[in-house]
């Protein structure tokens, strides 16, 4: 009995080897891509230390319609009227917070460099749809620029960064009209009078999903086996109920019936490739990692082709071997080149 198992575990041993030896004769890029996002290292984030350079105001609201609408917003003491960075966390719209591990290493990074960080929290698409996060993180920026003396930054400069989901917020909010997504009232504001909506002079957008209708079609593009992102994004499973994916849960609509007026309606790319902002000062950064295998870095080519085809300043940054929400892009030698480019930008 005893031999007979151990003949069993080495047919399966086997069965193993011969599997991955096909995969790597037939689609070396898949193990490739596999092989960076298993062996990714992780950063050390110390949360431990009280920030002493300045003023912390957290959970500062800037509209009633939800709890999940607050600011966390950090100014440096050792600059006068510094310039605002606006920071939207990820999460496939339904996750996170504020207080995202990425969120945490924007603000401390660049509130240490001179630079009011403004983390917006946003209702996550359990609790309201499409395009109700759009709308509040508006709603949230014309709030801060309104009370930007109260809080002490300047609200001439301004940059927004997101990344993920908050990267596509965050560019609909940097190439949308300024008038689009106000359906939020921000505190302060009335129907009949809203607050001006600034214009951008700096875009971040870390590995931002750009458009729904390419992505689906972007990793099967690559070369990628189709099933490694489904299989590697199923940790979102237990919220999508009767959907597919997080951008249908938060369209509260399956794919199959996406209508062509909600696809481009809902696409930065779209407002990309139209203009529809009209702001000629704004610059934009792209950051993706190459090994990403939840938003394939296409959609950051795909939003670079259409800002570069429209004669915007863009520069597109593809980061070898990093994966999704990699720590390695959070690194200081890259926020060193995202400061850089701001200031650039001011």
């Amino acid at each position: 009995m005893k031999n007979q198992k151990k003949h069993v575990r080495i047919w399966i041993v086997l069965a193993v080897l011969l599997v991955i030896g096909i995969v790597l004769v037939i689609n070396r890029y898949t193990v490739r891509q596999v092989w960076c996002n298993v062996f990714s290292p992780t950063l050390p984030l110390d949360e431990s230390a009280v920030w002493q350079g300045g003023k912390t105001l957290e959970g500062i609201p800037y509209a009633a319609d939800s709890e999940a609408q607050y600011i966390d917003l950090y100014v440096p003491d050792n600059v006068e009227n510094p310039p605002l960075f606006v920071l939207i966390h990820g999460g496939g719209f339904a996750f996170n917070d504020a207080q995202s591990r990425q969120a945490q290493f924007m603000y401390r990074y660049f509130r240490d460099h001179g630079f009011a960080c403004a983390s917006i929290n946003y209702r996550l698409s359990p609790e309201a749809a499409y395009p109700a996060a759009v709308c509040d993180v508006k709603a949230a920026v014309r709030f801060l620029c309104h009370n930007a003396e109260e809080y002490g930054f300047n609200a001439e400069n301004i940059a927004i960064w997101g990344e993920s989901a908050g990267g596509y917020l965050a560019t609909m909010t940097a190439l949308s009209a300024p008038e689009a997504f106000s359906d939020v009232l921000c505190l302060g504001e009335t129907q009949s009078e809203r607050y001006p909506m600034p214009l951008f002079d700096a875009l971040v957008d870390y590995y931002g999903c750009i458009d729904f209708v390419t992505q689906r079609s972007n990793f099967a593009e690559e070369g990628l086996i189709t099933w490694i992102p489904t299989l590697a994004n199923g940790w979102a499973n237990d919220v999508l109920d009767e959907y597919d994916s997080l951008e249908e849960l938060w369209l509260r609509k399956n794919y199959a019936d996406w209508g062509e007026e909600e696809k481009i309606g809902a696409s930065p790319l779209h407002r990309a490739e139209r203009r529809e902002n009209g702001n000629p000062a704004l610059r934009s950064l792209l950051i993706h990692g190459d090994a990403d295998i939840t938003v394939s870095h296409r959609q950051s080519v795909e939003l670079y082709e259409a800002l570069k085809a429209n004669g915007e300043d863009v520069t597109l940054k593809l980061v070898p071997k990093c994966k999704h929400a990699d720590d390695r892009l959070f690194t200081d030698e890259i926020l060193n080149e995202v400061k850089s480019f701001l200031l650039e930008s001011f």
